[in-house]
């Protein structure tokens, strides 16, 4: 790469220049801002890597733990990115990272365990939440600590990782609706002082709700600690995740008012499209569709304390997964002919990432005052090779679809057959600084220089005909914001951050877009994190307004040329508490509303979409989770209510789904051998819609109405 020598050497020099101006450096500095809270304030690396506590960074950082998990029923990645206040993902097979945050849809970065991959919404499956101890989520832009895409926030999954305290394990098992069951198990074994092995595992399976959709997944994980001295940590992990669908869900379509057998009211707007009831459960894919995944992921950890003042960090890690798709998706109604027509999809993808990290990080005095530091670099690089089918898969009657098999893999059937090959080499150098100008004031700054080459190639199967194109990108990004510790336990803070993203998937880029530079954005965002009753009421406000810049468009000369000049934006505030009320009984309340909106787009022909909302993205989102234990029984009582606002199917505006309010309630018995649960999931049997997308005219549907029991136990 042309620009690695010049970013190792500015690596190189800003460590340098760091330890000779920390090398006078006095005593530790033993004040801080102090928080009340104990797992929502510890250290998050999706926040930052200067050891704040969540109190202390200038940014939104909500963390829905194991025990949220469990206490929620919470299932998988999809419904532990639900849980956290302000996120609203969705269940799109073919892009299941896709979710959307303040106003921005799928501009969001995945790490898992703090380390990303470029294009990393690719990589991202529905895991089974057991693999985690929690997920961290920090919102608006992130790009200074995980890197381009990350323009609405980014969600760390983070393992369960070993520890030398004790020997502990933990067993689960579920069965419900639907044929629904799970299992899974985790165990921690120290092995004496200075070591320790963890390993855990699940196996889901279900039935599913819509007919014919079998699902079944897979994943393991074991890591091994070492402390070998004082000062040196090294942590070692294999994690392997499977899963299998046979004829996934792809989606309900649309029909017309007219021939709707049960119309619903849950879609409106000038379209002329209904949902239709009656369509609830049926599956439109062909009865051999098959999609599912392989992937395996190995870790190090190397922590190295030089001083009391002075630590490095190495992270190095590969991935691989094989992924693959054979389906029929792609439903529209067609007018004409009363039927559903269906596109056909092969898809297959080899994807092989490496990368390595390195960073130094002090925490000591400059000038009097404490100051935290951290610098290092970044580089890595994607492989990835992608077989590309799409064709026709015949039209079905929208009531009683003859689904049919899928089709020989030929010209006549696919229009479009292409082999295609990406790779994708970065570099990149970053640092973060926390200055305590006060002790009352803190200031939190950040920049972050990202390279990366991307280098496509494309063959036409069909015509035997190859391109090839690609882009080097090199954006600059930064934040800089401000805490001030009012008293220990309440805190204001602002901050001003800008992020960088390629204008569409980078993976996936077309020569067009390929050729034009990254798109920005910028965020304002103001709040306040504080507790108030000795602790037991914990609240975080704020305001926001983002804006992102030079997104694609059409020249309003000649709509027929691609151009960059769009521009987005989203304002709006979040709330969120947690309310311990009486030692019984709990309260935890989220809250969104947002105003999106594209400040300036015109699409293919001409057609200014300018003030509409981008698909996908709701502008209330509230949640409510109620839980009472009393001390006389052995039982626990918990309600959940998420609503939901309404959303678009397109940028076009003219399929508005309605909003939403799912129930959920359990009630969990400590009986001697264990926690028994029974739980209810939308218990008034809503019917509703919390994602669209591949068509206008087509929603994904939420779960009806269903029932599971549980068991747990710790040891």
């Amino acid at each position: 790469m042309n620009k690695l020598n010049f970013l190792l050497s500015a690596a190189v020099a800003t460590a340098l220049a760091t330890t000779a101006t920390m090398a006078c450096a006095q005593e530790r500095h033993d004040g801080v801002i102090v928080t009340g809270e104990r797992i929502r304030a510890s250290e998050t690396e999706v926040g930052s890597r200067l050891g704040l506590s969540i109190r202390e960074t200038p940014a939104v950082v909500d963390v829905v733990t194991q025990e949220d998990f469990q206490i929620r029923g919470v299932r998988t990645a999809l419904e532990a990115m639900n849980a956290a206040p302000g996120l609203t993902s969705g269940n799109l097979p073919g892009s299941i990272g896709a979710a959307s945050m303040r106003g921005f849809h799928r501009a969001i970065n995945y790490l898992y365990d703090g380390v990303r991959m470029a294009n990393s919404d690719v990589g991202v499956r529905n895991w089974d939440a057991w693999s985690f101890e929690r997920i961290e989520v920090i919102k608006g832009p992130a790009s200074v600590t995980s890197g381009e895409g990350a323009l609405a926030g980014a969600i760390n999954f983070v393992p369960r990782r070993p520890h030398t305290e004790r020997l502990a394990s933990q067993v689960f098992a579920s069965y419900g609706s639907h044929d629904t069951m799970r299992v899974a198990g985790d165990i921690n074994v120290p092995l004496g002082e200075r070591a320790a092995v963890r390993s855990n595992a699940s196996l889901s399976r279900s039935g599913g709700w819509v007919d014919d959709t079998d699902s079944e997944s897979r994943a393991g994980r074991i890591a091994l600690l070492l402390e070998p001295t004082d000062t040196l940590s090294i942590l070692l992990s294999v994690d392997r995740f499977e899963d299998e669908l046979s004829t996934a869900y792809y989606g309900t379509p649309l029909v017309s008012a007219e021939i709707a057998r049960k119309p619903s009211s849950l879609v409106s707007g000038r379209a002329g499209l209904v949902l239709d009831k009656s369509m609830r459960r049926l599956n439109f894919n062909v009865t051999d569709g098959d999609m599912g995944s392989e992937t395996t992921w190995l870790r190090a950890r190397l922590d190295y304390r030089l001083s009391d003042r002075w630590r490095i960090v190495s992270d190095s890690s590969w991935y691989r997964s094989d992924r693959h798709w054979l389906d029929a998706d792609e439903y529209r109604f067609n007018p004409a002919t009363g039927l559903i027509d269906r596109g056909a999809t092969i898809i297959t993808h080899d994807h092989d990432y490496w990368s390595q990290r390195i960073h130094a990080a002090f925490d000591g005095m400059l000038a009097g005052r404490r100051n935290r530091l951290v610098a290092g670099f970044e580089i890595g690089e994607t492989d990835f090779f992608t077989l590309r089918r799409f064709g026709n898969a015949g039209a079905v009657d929208p009531f009683a679809p003859v689904r049919g098999r899928f089709l020989a893999d030929t010209p006549a059937n696919f229009a479009t057959r292409q082999n295609v090959t990406a790779e994708v080499k970065a570099v990149a150098v970053f640092a973060e600084n926390a200055l305590n100008l006060t002790p009352k004031l803190l200031l939190v700054g950040g920049v972050r220089l990202d390279t990366f080459e991307l280098d496509r190639r494309v063959l036409d199967v069909n015509t035997d005909i190859g391109s090839s194109y690609g882009q080097d990108y090199d954006p600059v990004t930064w934040r800089v914001g401000a805490v001030y510790s009012v008293r220990p336990d309440k805190q204001l803070f602002a901050q001003f951050t800008s992020a960088a993203l390629p204008v569409s998937s980078l993976l996936f880029m077309n020569a067009t877009n390929a050729s034009f530079d990254v798109s920005t954005g910028e965020s304002f965002e103001v709040g306040a994190k504080m507790s108030f009753l000795d602790s037991r009421l914990e609240l975080t406000a704020s305001l926001f307004d983002i804006r992102q810049d030079d997104i694609v468009t059409r020249d309003p000369n000649n709509p027929a040329v691609t151009i960059q000049g769009g521009r987005q934006s989203s304002k709006g505030g979040e709330l969120a508490l947690k309310w311990k009320a009486t030692d019984e009984l709990t309260v935890e309340l989220g809250g969104t509303l947002l105003t999106a909106q594209f400040d300036k787009l015109i699409e293919a022909g001409g057609a200014d979409r300018s003030g509409n909302r981008p698909l996908n993205v709701p502008e209330q989102l509230i949640d409510l989770v109620v839980s009472y234990a009393p001390r006389t029984w052995p039982v626990t009582f918990t309600g959940i209510v998420r609503h939901n606002g309404a959303f678009y199917t397109s940028n076009a505006n003219d399929i508005r789904v309605d909003a939403f309010t799912v129930v959920d309630a359990a009630i969990a018995w400590r009986s001697p051998v264990g926690t028994i649960t029974v739980r209810g999931r939308n218990l008034t049997d809503e019917l509703y819609a919390d994602w669209s997308g591949y068509a206008p005219g087509l929603v994904f549907l939420g779960e009806p109405r269903s029932v599971e029991v549980s068991f747990a136990r710790s040891f």
